[in-house]
């Protein structure tokens, strides 16, 4: 039993391109939309957790009293705390750039 050596077959033109992939997650409007979609559920979410926490609280701050829905005061808080997040996530974004300029200089003056 003799075994012949594999040839190359001839080609009939240039190799086909892979499939293209779409990314992992998924495309831009597709992205958009489920944002859109969570953030609506979260806004329903919200509204219910408001109109189920009617009682009025007496609120506190810095010296000043006043009263208000405890669904209302609770969603206030919410936001400021959201508000200092969001300010330290961008400080740090803004450091992190800072740091990255600052290298890609260095690179650049050094030659590589």
């Amino acid at each position: 039993m003799g075994e012949e050596p594999l040839e190359p077959e001839a080609s009939t033109g240039p190799a086909p391109s892979p499939a293209p992939v779409a990314p992992a997650g998924g495309t831009r409007a597709a992205v958009i939309w489920t944002s859109t979609v969570v953030a609506v559920l979260v806004l329903i979410l919200l509204i219910i957790f408001m109109v189920q926490n009617q009682d009025r609280v007496t609120v506190y701050f810095l010296g000043f009293q006043g009263q208000l829905a405890l669904g209302v005061a609770m969603l206030i808080a919410a936001v400021g705390g959201a508000l200092v997040v969001a300010i330290v996530g961008a400080v740090r974004i803004i450091q992190l750039r800072s740091r990255a300029r600052t290298a890609n200089k260095a690179r650049a003056k050094n030659g590589r």
